[in-house]
């Protein structure tokens, strides 16, 4: 069924977007909820007077985000990653992370209107892209301290390390052994040629 959205749904479209959805979802839940109108089921000029509503509530929603992006430009958003003494960043900080944070400080920001590539893994400053609206993206800058991990963590790290020390130390005796090993198995075949001779 073709709709034509009233209203941002995530991960659906924007206010004013023509989308192709499953008949139930609409039925069941866009139409109800008045999320969105069915196009081809009123008449021409219910149909047009509707798209002029979501057209001014489009730029309403685009002037909106305008100010939402300018504050969010100049936010400071602070987060932590612990930080082991060798320098292992535990965890990662995700689209949730930023999303409650933003949320904390009185913005709400779905997750999924947080843009990452990947989740960060770095100390230090970070800018990640918010996008409020079809046209309306900015820059959000993210400081990422460092805290003292846990003390399971430390252990983790800890008998990580040995545990590659172990690896490397067996692996390198190992191969000693097969270069000794091809060594005595080559010196009987040339004492054989000598005594041939």
């Amino acid at each position: 069924m073709e709709i034509v959205l009233t209203q941002d749904v995530v991960g659906l479209g924007d206010v004013g977007q023509r989308v192709l959805v499953k008949s139930g979802y609409a039925r069941n839940y866009l139409l109800p909820q008045g999320m969105a109108v069915e196009i081809g089921s009123a008449s021409a000029r219910q149909a047009a007077h509707k798209m002029t509503q979501i057209e001014a509530k489009k730029k309403r929603f685009k002037v909106d985000a305008e100010k939402v992006a300018k504050k969010l430009q100049s936010l400071n958003v602070e987060l932590e990653l612990r930080v082991g003494k060798s320098g292992k960043v535990f965890g990662s900080l995700s689209t949730r992370d930023i999303s409650a944070k933003l949320q904390s400080a009185g913005f709400d920001i779905d997750r999924r209107r947080v843009l990452l590539a990947e989740p960060i893994k770095k100390i230090g400053q970070q800018e990640v892209q918010i996008k409020l609206h079809p046209e309306v993206t900015t820059a959000l800058k993210i400081n990422v301290k460092a805290i003292q991990p846990t003390k399971d963590e430390e252990e983790q790290e800890a008998s990580l390390a040995k545990q590659k020390m172990d690896n490397a130390t067996s692996q390198a005796s190992d191969t000693g052994e097969e270069v000794a090993q091809e060594a005595s198995s080559q010196e009987p075949v040339e004492n054989s040629e000598e005594a041939t001779e």
